[in-house]
């Protein structure tokens, strides 16, 4: 498990956004069909959204919001999705994010009363993301992106 010493883990949560949003834009010029070019286009929304309501967060603490990207993580997961379903694919995702979930969970449990509603907001972005994996990976389209979508100041248009 990663440190735990707060602020100090403080800099997972903007790392985990850069990541997922280097991971939605490749997955979004890849995409198999229109439908799931706007899946990854929304979660690339969701992730740049949240990348920046964190930044303000970590500037207070004097953390770094220098940006990195582990291409060989995101060159795996392209490869992944382009050999796999889709449903095979999201299940495949499931655990990733259920781990993030955990430890954003683990990050609030520590964190002082002023920073409760970023960290919760981090919580609640990430059982959305959970919920669209869930609900694509038994393929059930209906409604799976609506959590989601649900966290979005800027929403795409459908």
């Amino acid at each position: 498990m990663a440190n735990s010493d707060y602020p100090d883990c403080l800099r997972e949560l903007l790392d985990s956004e850069i990541f997922g949003e280097a991971v939605s834009l490749a997955l979004l010029e890849v995409a198999k069909n229109e439908r799931e070019k706007f899946h990854f286009a929304t979660l690339l929304q969701l992730e740049t959204e949240t990348k920046a309501r964190l930044r303000p967060l970590l500037y207070r603490y004097g953390i770094s919001l220098a940006e990195s990207i582990p291409i060989e993580q995101i060159e795996e997961i392209v490869h992944g999705y382009l050999a796999s379903s889709w449903e095979d694919f999201a299940a495949a995702n499931k655990a990733v994010v259920q781990s993030f979930l955990d430890r954003f969970e683990e990050i609030a449990r520590i964190g002082p009363d002023e920073d409760r509603d970023i960290l919760k907001s981090m919580i609640q972005h990430e059982r959305a993301i959970l919920r669209w994996f869930d609900m694509e990976s038994r393929s059930e389209q209906e409604g799976s992106l609506d959590a989601v979508i649900a966290e979005l100041k800027y929403p795409l248009p459908s």
